[in-house]
């Protein structure tokens, strides 16, 4: 009796065991594959900013890559030859973001897509190493070191094998060659062969990394900068707009509200005195200046956070919108052709009534609206 009760408990013991050891698996399969959906998620968001026409990301693309040449550690010619051929370089990276974006989401050549990914990272990092470091505030080159590590991740872990598409492929293919094994059939070959691909996948993501980096590296060093003649002068003329509390009123104010320019190339700045204010409907998306950009205390962007959006600077007649945060200095250029008056307003709700839109300083002359005259 004593030998089969302790029979039974060791029984018992290993089952736990097996049961633990199963429940950790699952955890961690669960894990890689929470992982690999929020990478999903992220490539997405870059997916959508690429589609959206008000980011202009096809129009933009050029002078994008260009502004990374003085910072490339090869010197700017790989630039200029993608910016030569832009069109070509921008659908690839939108055909890239978007696979990359449904794969890692639906679970769907999910390896694969760890591999093309990393490629393409590597290839970034290897072209742009300099810009991760130069740039204020980092470059969209500054998150690709932690995308190959999520791959890495992803592929050690199995990525794909549950929760996902590839898990259901995968089990119809064992369902069909159970079927095929008990008619005799001959054993599907090539990909679908059985085995397990982990080694296979992993070697190719080591290799690809590694070839794809030097790739980027050598490109950089390889293609030489075209000389190009000094550019024309160009004269610029420079508008200077604060926004500060009126002492009688208590409303913030645009001054001077009325201000004239001559066309061609013009500097502003807005220094904005007034307090923080958090516009979580805000876009915020800067419109209508060069390079779509705007300065914000130093710092060129081209989104601005909803969480400090005190005012706006904006003319829809000219294209133009820009976004200002609070106690911020913003600078930014616009290319003015045109001679004329164009009315430009805020268009943040900073009313000071019920109504923020419709009640002052919303709409007064002087205040949150004016003109903008070219010469």
């Amino acid at each position: 009796m004593r030998y089969g009760r302790g029979a039974l408990l060791n029984r018992s013991t290993v089952m736990l065991r097996a049961s633990t050891a199963n429940s950790n698996t699952v955890r961690a399969s669960l894990a890689i594959e929470v992982l690999r959906v929020g990478v999903g998620i992220v490539w997405l968001m870059n997916f959508v900013f690429i589609v959206a026409p008000a980011n202009n990301y096809f129009g933009n693309f050029a002078a994008v890559v260009l502004s990374l040449g003085p910072t490339s550690i090869g010197g700017s010619g790989l630039e200029q030859f993608v910016a030569a051929n832009a069109a070509i370089f921008a659908w690839l990276v939108a055909i890239v973001t978007g696979y990359l974006a449904f794969a890692f989401i639906l679970g769907l050549t999910t390896r694969w897509a760890c591999i093309i990914g990393g490629i393409f990272s590597a290839v970034i990092i290897g072209a742009q190493l300099g810009s991760m470091f130069a740039f204020p505030g980092g470059t969209d080159v500054g998150e690709h070191p932690l995308y190959l590590v999520i791959y890495a991740a992803l592929v050690l872990g199995g990525a794909g094998a549950a929760y996902s598409l590839d898990h259901r492929i995968a089990e119809a293919v064992a369902r069909r060659r159970a079927y095929r094994a008990a008619l005799n059939e001959p054993a599907p070959r090539g990909v679908w062969a059985a085995g397990s691909t982990s080694r296979f996948f992993l070697t190719y993501f080591i290799a690809g990394i590694l070839i794809s980096f030097g790739m980027g590296m050598g490109l950089m060093v390889a293609i030489p900068a075209t000389p190009t003649p000094p550019p024309a002068p160009i004269h610029y003329s420079y508008a200077n707009l604060t926004i500060s509390i009126n002492a009688t009123t208590g409303w913030p104010q645009y001054t001077p509200a009325n201000f004239t320019v001559s066309n061609g190339e013009v500097i502003f700045t807005i220094t904005d005195l007034d307090s923080p204010m958090n516009w979580s409907p805000c876009p915020c998306v800067v419109t209508g200046t060069n390079a779509g950009v705007e300065i914000i205390n130093g710092t060129p962007v081209h989104v601005i956070p909803s969480t400090n959006v005190a005012h706006s600077f904006s003319i829809p007649n000219l294209g133009l919108s820009v976004y200002l945060p609070g106690l911020s200095v913003i600078r930014f250029t616009v290319d003015l052709i045109n001679p004329g008056s164009f009315g430009w307003f805020c268009v943040v709700p900073c009313g000071a009534g019920a109504n923020p839109y419709s009640s002052p300083p919303m709409g007064v002359p002087g205040y949150m609206t004016g003109t903008m005259t070219i010469t």
